[in-house]
């Protein structure tokens, strides 16, 4: 478990240069500070935390009834960010004149050089909208959408975004299916993943399903056409086709 229980935390810190300026932050407020309870907040608090958060006992008992992969969210409980703003704030609060100039540009410098440029993560990309999400997952919905609920069956890349854009459209398979360590078993979704996908197979257990619609790019391999099995083409967009079985509801 204290394997674990690092690699969680190594993954946490990243550089590690902000924890390191968070705990000299701790030492300084240990020292300084005699509100009960700011200590109590940004002293004592943190601290059991990162004790609780080191202990393998605690850790097996929470890893036992959540999972290991949530359990470094722990230190998403630990208030870094107001205990190094507040430390700050005392600390320039103690110094005057053009002390106070130089003592802020290097506190400022600190922070700057102590992480990476959040930008620079792969996971961010330029909005295309106001929802944040892909474009094409709104023109796939707005395809899609009726006056009452539908179900459709989304290609996996789209499935954590569409509940984003519109409570009115369910799906057979979600998110369980990307996040491996939930264990998720779905027989559409191996169907759908296939490197080629069996038309016969997917239209009887869409339909076994009661899901009317189906959305896949159109550069996927198929065996077989879906309108061989009654189901009409919709539309296609941002290189996705979508096709409804016109037998539902029969």
């Amino acid at each position: 478990m204290w394997s674990e229980i690092v690699t969680f935390y190594e993954r946490y810190v990243g550089t590690g240069m902000f924890v390191a300026l968070f705990l000299v932050a701790i030492i300084y407020l240990f020292l300084t500070e005699k509100n009960k309870t700011t200590r109590m907040i940004l002293i004592y608090v943190p601290g059991i935390l990162l004790l609780l958060f080191f202990c393998p006992l605690f850790a097996k008992v929470v890893c036992g009834f959540t999972g290991g992969e949530i359990y470094w969210r722990i230190l998403w409980l630990i208030p870094i960010v107001p205990v190094l703003a507040y430390s700050a704030v005392k600390v320039l609060l103690s110094v005057n004149g053009m002390k106070k100039i130089v003592v802020g540009a290097t506190m400022a410098l600190l922070f700057m050089i102590s992480g990476n440029l959040v930008y620079k993560n792969p996971g961010f990309i330029k909005a295309e909208n106001a929802y944040h999400i892909p474009q094409v997952v709104v023109d796939l919905c707005e395809a899609i959408k009726e006056d009452e609920i539908v179900r459709a069956a989304f290609p996996v890349e789209h499935v954590h975004y569409v509940r984003q854009y519109t409570q009115d459209i369910y799906m057979p398979f979600g998110r369980e299916m990307i996040i491996k360590e939930w264990g998720g078993q779905d027989r559409l979704y191996d169907l759908t993943t296939s490197p080629v996908m069996d038309v016969a197979a997917i239209a009887q257990e869409l339909r076994g399903r009661g899901t009317e619609y189906i959305v896949f790019h159109k550069d996927r391999q198929l065996l077989g056409r879906f309108e061989d099995y009654q189901f009409e083409f919709i539309c296609e967009t941002g290189g996705y086709v979508v096709y409804r079985d016109s037998l539902y509801g029969r």
